[in-house]
């Protein structure tokens, strides 16, 4: 009888044991494989950028195709894991070049570019639908004046959603977009949207103003000032 009553006190909390296991809540998705740290991660974007003078009368364009690509691991000033990245632009040859070094950090909270001396904060974790945050909330935004209130105030427009191109396809897709819309006099239009375990896969960016102009018959006309960005992928991969 003793024996027996053993026997089933053990079995019951070997029982217990196998479903406290069993019931081991899995880490929360955070979105951070949204933003890729591995070297030789990299992607290609066909490019093509505007600008515009109506007042000095001025109207071009510019394509070409660009590749992004991590290139070595270091540790920031600040002890950060970060990551080098190199922009590589095609020759005359058919050959790749480095344009531009820069670099990236990860962590729990945020992924973080410094493009160019432009440190902004590209994505906030969780990725929620709800989630905003300022870009620029490091003070360097578009125009390079670090004395000046620039924010770029974004969310997550669309999550988990799927997206392609005529050549690509991607089946989870975070859309980051600006939360503020243009108005009569300013433009700003802000989109960046990135692939799980690829990184960023497109872009748009436009900043413009309007100036009014009176002439001489009492009409007026607006004078735009301004330039776009767009950037694509078109391959990607890991070497």
């Amino acid at each position: 009888m003793r024996t027996g009553l053993l026997l089933l006190i053990l079995g019951s909390l070997l029982s217990l044991g196998a479903c406290t296991k069993k019931e081991e809540v899995p880490a929360p998705d955070l979105g951070s494989d949204l933003f890729p740290t591995a070297i030789g991660t990299w992607v290609e974007y066909q490019v093509d950028s505007m600008w515009r003078d109506d007042l000095s009368n001025v109207h071009d364009s510019v394509s070409y195709t660009v590749r992004v690509r991590i290139v070595d691991h270091f540790t920031d000033l600040e002890g950060r894991a970060c990551q080098k990245i190199h922009r590589y632009v095609l020759d005359a040859n058919g050959d790749w070049v480095v344009r531009d070094v820069w670099s990236s950090t990860v962590n729990e909270f945020a992924a973080e570019m410094t493009e160019e001396n432009y440190r902004r904060l590209k994505l906030s974790f969780p990725v929620r639908a709800s989630r905003r945050w300022d870009i620029h909330v490091y003070g360097t935004g578009a125009t390079g004046d670090t004395g000046r209130d620039d924010q770029l105030l974004v969310s997550y427009a669309e999550v988990d959603a799927p997206w392609s191109t005529d050549l690509l396809s991607f089946p989870k897709t975070a859309l980051v977009k600006n939360t503020v819309p243009p108005n009569f006099i300013e433009t700003r239009r802000f989109e960046e949207r990135y692939a799980k375990g690829v990184g960023m896969v497109q872009k748009y960016w436009e900043e413009g103003s309007n100036r009014v102009v009176n002439n001489p018959d009492g009409s007026i006309t607006l004078k735009y000032t301004g330039w776009r960005l767009r950037m694509t992928a078109t391959a990607y991969g890991v070497d």
